[in-house]
Parts: C-alpha cells; sequence; structure tokens
C-alpha cells in the first residue's frame, strides 16, 4: 500500500508542477503513473481473479454469470479512470460520452442475463 501511495503522491507532485508550463507532458505523466499503478496491483488482480475461479468451479452453472460480473466490474473500473483523466484534461464531454457508451456496453452485456431472470420469474408466476 504504501508503494501505491507513494507513486500517486509522487507522480501528482510532478503533474501539478509540469501542468502550469505544458498541459500534455502533464497529462502523459499522469497515464504513466497510471499504468504504474496497474502494475503494482497486477499481482493482486491475478490473485483475485484465480479466488473467484476458484469459487466458480465448486458451484455448478455459474461460471458464465461470474465471468460476466468480472467483466462489468473492469468496464466500469477501467471507465471511471478513463473519464477521471479526461475530466482532469478539462474534456467534460468526452467524458461523459465515454461513461455513456460504457454503461451502453454494460447494458448489453447483461441482457441475457436480464432474459434468464425474466424466463424464471416466468415460470415461477405460471
Amino acid at each position: 500500500m504504501t508503494r501505491i501511495t507513494g507513486i500517486s503522491v509522487c507522480v501528482l507532485f510532478c503533474a501539478l508542477i509540469i501542468r502550469e508550463r505544458n498541459k500534455t507532458v502533464s497529462a502523459l505523466l499522469t497515464v504513466g503513473g497510471i499504468i504504474c499503478l496497474l502494475g503494482e496491483t497486477a499481482g493482486e488482480i491475478a490473485r483475485i481473479v484465480k479466488h473467484v475461479e476458484n469459487i466458480t468451479e465448486s458451484i455448478d452453472g455459474t461460471g458464465g454469470y461470474i465471468r460476466l460480473m468480472l467483466k462489468v466490474l473492469a468496464i466500469t473500473l477501467l471507465t471511471q479512470t478513463v473519464s477521471d483523466i479526461c475530466r482532469d484534461n478539462g474534456e467534460n464531454a468526452l467524458a461523459g460520452v465515454t461513461e455513456f457508451s460504457s454503461k451502453v456496453i454494460v447494458v448489453s452485456l447483461i441482457l441475457p442475463l436480464f432474459e434468464t431472470v425474466i424466463s424464471i420469474v416466468g415460470g415461477i408466476i405460471k
């Protein structure tokens, strides 16, 4: 945790100092810092995915649903990061469209799950 905090604080201070002189370099520095932070957390992400896979193996028929939930989670986290970068660089409209687009993608991914839930509920009501 201290490495992540250290990277974040260093990138923040450097970006703030550089932003006054060159916004493009500041934005690139921020993206580079994000990549470093993701590299630091890659091991933990892999551990989480492996743990979830172990859980899904023990429960029959849920693997597809768990993978779907992980995809949706990854999409939302990535979209939030990208839209925050856009907003930090004064591109509010781009950030909004990015968020809207990700919501459309998430809805398209969960439609089969929604259909399954509706058919189960319909079977119970009959």
